[in-house]
C-alpha cells in the first residue's frame, strides 16, 4: 500500500509541475500565436527614425508643405516648395512691388525711401505667406538692384548694375542658393 500511494503523489507532483511551468502533453491547442514585434508604420517627416516628431521636424514639415495664396481677385493659387513660383503669384508679387519701385526712381527727397520701405514690406508679407525669403529685382535711378525681405538681416548683397540680364542672373542665382524666390519688377 505504501508504494501505490508514493507512485500516485509521485504522477500528482509531476502533473502539478507540468501545470505549473505551462508544459503539456498532448498537441499546443492554444489559440494565441506567440507575440512578435508588429512594424509600425514610418512617420511622415521623422528624420531621426524615433517614431515621434521633434519640434525641428514639425517646422520642416511645415515650410515644406504646399501653400494656398490667395490672390487679390479671389483665385487660389497652390504654391509648391521646390517649385518655380507660379506666374499668377510673381504677376501679384510684381504689381505690388510696382508703386515702390516707382518711388524709388523720383526726384522728391524722401520718396526713394518710402518706395524702397514699401518694397520690403511686400516682400516681407509674401515671404511670410510663402515661408521662403523674397527678391525683388527693380529699376532705381540708372541701375537695376535688389531688395529682399531678409535685407535687414544681409540680403543678397548684389551690386547695382545697368545690364538688367546680369542682374537677374545673379539675383536667381541667389535665390536659388538660399531657397528663395525671385521676381522682377519692371
Amino acid at each position: 500500500m505504501t508504494t501505490i500511494r508514493t507512485a500516485t503523489a509521485a504522477a500528482s507532483g509531476l502533473l502539478a509541475l507540468a501545470v505549473l511551468t505551462g508544459c503539456t502533453t498532448g498537441p499546443d491547442t492554444d489559440p494565441t500565436p506567440p507575440a512578435t514585434a508588429t512594424a509600425s508604420a514610418p512617420i511622415e517627416g521623422d528624420s531621426n527614425g524615433d517614431g515621434k516628431l521633434s519640434e525641428f521636424e514639425k517646422q520642416v514639415l511645415a515650410r515644406n508643405a504646399p501653400r494656398d495664396i490667395t490672390l487679390h481677385d479671389g483665385t487660389v493659387v497652390v504654391v509648391t516648395p521646390g517649385q518655380p513660383l507660379p506666374q499668377p503669384v510673381i504677376d501679384q508679387i510684381a504689381a505690388d512691388a510696382a508703386p515702390g519701385a516707382a518711388q524709388t526712381q523720383t526726384d522728391d527727397e524722401f520718396a526713394p525711401m518710402a518706395g524702397i520701405r514699401s518694397m520690403r514690406e511686400v516682400a516681407s508679407s509674401y515671404a511670410d505667406e510663402l515661408g521662403r525669403t523674397v527678391v525683388i529685382v527693380y529699376w532705381d535711378l540708372g541701375s537695376w538692384g535688389t531688395i529682399s525681405s531678409v535685407e535687414e538681416s544681409g540680403g543678397t548683397e548684389l551690386a547695382g548694375t545697368s545690364d538688367q540680364a546680369a542682374m537677374v542672373a545673379a539675383a536667381t542665382d541667389w535665390a536659388e542658393s538660399h531657397d528663395a524666390y525671385m521676381v522682377v519688377v519692371e
